[in-house]
């Protein structure tokens, strides 16, 4: 209690809930009546209750086993004799020491399952492909069983830990208000803590969808990508920085992030991919799909052994551009960053070298094809 007025000093969970076998149960060798459309009443002393008969001995002395069937109706007249302790719901039932006689007030918090909420975006780009318009929602499912009303909605930004077996975890994202706020936002534990500036009903099998952010307008990149860990062909991204210069700034939560682009009067879904949890300042890379008049091949010309723990390799990445327009795709080649890896040559400089691959520009003229040739040498 908040005041401390009792103490718990027993918590039991009742789920011994009713049903007919247990109700029937309770009145054996009691009277019951049995009736029939067709035969009318009979009554008697309950001998025995199975899954599909009803053991009776009538008021006449004859022993009758009568099928259970959805014409026959069982009459108890006085259902007191069965008790009082059928529950109808699964209940929590304390045993309590109270310093003082009277009504106390408590506060009672739980873990339920069957409430949950993601991250859903909705991006609309710009006729050149240069700006997105940006807006974020708040999805929660309620599948508890319960229905909350007038409930005050807080959601818990970043990944909790519940222990294995007992309960599922589920992945609980982080999110941030602006502008016209919906939620309010502020640090707690290791964690962020929004909370619904309103309060809302939330239906048992309802889902609800809250904007936590309205829309804003972003520069993006369009980047061509051949990378071999994302399957063949040339794939589109589209990048953007969370930055506060660029209109955000928020810790981003993770979630389904929806795409489309205008034609004329009409708005054309393009693509949609998930984003993980992004705090600000930091790179969100969006795959979209894969570019219709670009293609990429990749060929592995030669495989040289140098000495027993070493090799050289040559590789040739052709791409061909059937676009009207001049494109440049970022072409990498993966490499094993638990070995030692050397670029010998390229015709094409390197835009960046890491310890898992390396990244080539390749500019491309339209309807033009071009050769990016690598010679690497791996040892380990």
């Amino acid at each position: 209690s908040k005041n401390n007025a009792f103490r718990v000093l027993e918590q039991n969970y009742e789920y011994d809930l009713i049903n007919v076998q247990k109700v029937l149960n309770k009145f054996i060798d009691r009277q019951i009546v049995l009736f029939n459309p067709q035969q009318g009443e009979t009554s008697g002393k309950l001998l025995a209750v199975s899954s599909g008969n009803i053991m009776l001995l009538d008021d006449e002395g004859h022993l009758q086993i009568v099928p259970k069937n959805d014409k026959m109706r069982v009459v108890l007249k006085d259902f007191s004799l069965a008790g009082s302790n059928f529950l109808t719901r699964p209940t929590l039932v304390w045993r309590v020491e109270g310093k003082k006689a009277g009504q106390q007030p408590a506060q009672i918090t739980y873990l339920t399952n069957g409430l949950n909420w993601n991250a859903d975006y909705v991006g609309k780009l710009n006729k050149d492909d240069t700006r997105m318009t940006l807006a974020g929602w708040v999805t929660i499912n309620n599948q508890s069983g319960k229905f909350y009303k007038n409930a005050r909605i807080k959601l818990m930004a970043g990944q909790l830990h519940l222990a294995p077996k007992r309960r599922r975890a589920m992945a609980k994202t982080a999110l941030r208000a602006m502008a016209a706020e919906s939620f309010t936002e502020k640090e707690f534990f290791e964690y962020h803590l929004y909370t619904l500036q309103w309060p809302t009903d939330l239906k048992n099998n309802q889902v609800k969808q809250i904007q936590f952010f309205p829309e804003t307008r972003t520069p993006i990149k369009k980047v061509f990508r051949v990378d071999p860990y994302m399957g063949q062909g040339v794939h589109v991204i589209l990048s953007f920085k969370n930055s506060k210069q660029n209109n955000l700034g928020m810790a981003l939560p993770a979630g389904t992030i929806r795409l489309y682009k205008e034609d004329g009067k009409d708005l054309e879904f393009i693509g949609e991919d998930r984003i993980d949890h992004t705090p600000k300042d930091e790179e969100i890379n969006i795959r979209v799909g894969k570019a219709f008049d670009l293609i990429a091949e990749r060929r592995e010309v030669k495989t040289k052994k140098i000495t027993s723990r070493s090799q050289e390799r040559t590789i040739k990445f052709l791409i061909r551009n059937h676009k009207k327009e001049t494109v440049s795709v970022e072409v990498l080649e993966r490499i094993n960053s638990s070995q030692e890896n050397k670029l010998i040559s390229s015709n094409i400089k390197p835009a960046e070298i890491r310890a898992d691959y390396f990244k080539f520009l390749v500019t491309v003229a339209p309807n033009k094809e071009r050769e990016l040739n690598i010679v690497y040498n791996t040892s380990w």
